[in-house]
């Protein structure tokens, strides 16, 4: 499945991950909590709209370069790991480095100026709050920079901003705010502090990796900062059409069914942001392991590096997906009553996230190959997802909305598994698969089942079975549905350090 560097490189960066994960996604559950109970759903939908357009905004400025600056890089050092003994290959990665963040900030300052002037006429009911004019280019600073940072295979920098910061800056912000008096504002300027904050760990990071005074220092002429955004165009439309069709869902539905409906849908996506970060666990340093396996030109490893990573997160995200979309109303609830109407579109959600994060990474290599096919599929995507959340959300509201953007998920995900097929040769789906899913059902089965029980309409209860049910799910699967291959590259990992690739 590759050297056994780039093994280690991947599952360092999964356990870094993870050691963030459960701090960020507790910062979640309590300002979800306080959001909900304090804030309420209309100020929650204003949020969740606020977000999408802020976060479509800094996507269009990024244009691309979370991917394409990884590919940058890896054509600058020929593929290698380790440039610094190289001292003009290090300067060329500093100027690289310096003219993506020079160019995409300059682009996310023109957006906020954009995202000022329209305020009015989206939100004429609430006044724009000054630190979102900042919003915007701290997103992209810290999507740049600590692209940059993983590049030379460093995580800890973003598990730091992403994890710790940016979540509990929100979290304190959003209660501290709305203690003293900002009821109607509190959200929206906690959600541009985090932002904020993010921008200012990652920063220090890019400080350690690179060096203020070399990256200072480096030389960038104005038509690197131009070659810097073409190169990055083709990946630059492709993101930023994920981007939208994972937030122009909630913005289409505020068009149909008020702020109050798009509050309930914003609650059951927060929730569904656990099992979403899976495949998030992966992508840090399964990005570079792949962009450089490209310019190396093994398809085969990256083939097989796909495989396995694609069914590990299939495997991770079943666990939380079957426990959640059973017990989607008591989850809900947890957030306040009014919310636990949303138990249908919760398990939409999850039926969406479970197909699109499982298949997510098979686009980064069709992005380093054959730009143009991911781009192609995004366009479909929006295209679809438009369509079926027009159609459903004025019949069925939120849950129409959800079910518009399964019907897009799904899409998506068998698009791209043929293309990847077609285009590389790379087969992702196979008997493997059949082991989680089996197990997944027979779990779910049990669940629904157990929600017979009288006992079960308690909370705590409630909230112990789930936790049950995830550690059942994977202890069995760790049993069961590992393949030899799985097996082999444990034992691998477990080898010193200094063992044999």
């Amino acid at each position: 499945m590759g050297t056994l560097s780039d093994i280690r490189d991947i599952a360092r960066g999964v356990l870094a991950s993870l050691g963030g994960f459960g701090g960020r996604m507790l910062a979640r559950l309590i300002l979800m909590l306080i959001a909900g109970q304090l804030y309420g759903a209309t100020a929650l939908g204003l949020l969740g709209q606020v977000a999408a357009l802020t976060e479509i905004l800094a996507a269009i400025a990024v244009l691309g370069l979370k991917r394409s600056l990884l590919d940058q890089l890896s054509a600058v050092t020929g593929g290698r790991d380790h440039t610094d003994r190289d001292a003009e290959t290090a300067a060329a990665v500093r100027g690289t480095v310096k003219a993506a963040l020079a160019a995409s900030l300059m682009l996310s300052a023109l957006l906020s100026l954009v995202l000022g002037l329209i305020w009015p006429l989206l939100f004429p009911e609430q006044a724009m709050p000054p630190l979102l004019y900042l919003a915007v280019p701290g997103i992209v600073f810290a999507d740049v920079a600590g692209t940059a940072i993983r590049f030379r295979r460093i995580i800890k920098w973003e598990v730091a901003a992403r994890c710790v910061m940016e979540p509990w800056t929100f979290l304190i912000a959003a209660a501290v705010l709305y203690g003293a008096g900002f009821s109607e504002t509190g959200l929206l300027t906690a959600y541009a502090l985090s932002a904020l904050a993010a921008a200012a760990g990652i920063a220090a990071g890019l400080a350690r990796a690179y060096g203020v005074r070399s990256l200072a220092a480096a030389r960038v002429r104005p038509a690197a900062l131009y070659n810097s955004l073409r190169k990055s165009l083709p990946v630059g439309i492709t993101d930023i059409g994920v981007m939208m069709f994972r937030r122009a869902d909630i913005l289409l539905l505020s068009l149909f069914a008020g702020h109050q409906a798009t509050g309930v849908y914003y609650m059951a996506q927060q929730i569904v942001t656990v099992p979403h970060k899976v495949h998030q666990l992966f992508e840090p340093m399964a990005a570079p392991v792949l962009a450089k396996l490209h310019h190396q030109r093994k398809r085969a490893a990256i083939g097989a590096q796909l495989a396995g990573i694609c069914r590990w997160v299939f495997t991770l995200q079943l666990a939380l997906t079957v426990p959640f979309a059973v017990f989607g109303d008591t989850l809900l609830s947890l957030f306040g009553d009014h919310f636990s109407i949303g138990m249908t579109v919760l398990a939409l959600l999850l039926a969406a996230e479970l197909l699109d994060g499982s298949f997510a990474l098979t686009e980064t290599p069709l992005v380093f190959a054959r730009p143009g096919i991911p781009l192609r599929l995004v366009l479909l995507t929006l295209a679809v997802e438009f369509a079926a959340i027009s159609l459903l959300a004025p019949l069925a509201g939120a849950a129409g909305a959800a079910a518009g953007f399964l019907i897009a998920m799904a899409g998506l995900a068998a698009c791209r598994l043929v293309m990847i097929r077609r285009c590389l040769n790379i087969r992702i789906i196979n008997g493997a698969f059949a082991v989680p899913a089996a197990l997944a059902a027979a779990v779910g089965l049990a669940l629904v089942a157990s929600r017979q029980l009288p006992v079960l309409e308690r909370g705590d209860v409630s909230g112990a079975v789930i936790l049950l049910a995830i550690v059942l799910f994977l202890g069995l699967a760790r049993l069961l549905a590992l393949t030899p291959e799985d097996r082999h590259i444990l034992r691998r990992l477990k080898a010193p350090a200094s063992g044999r690739p």
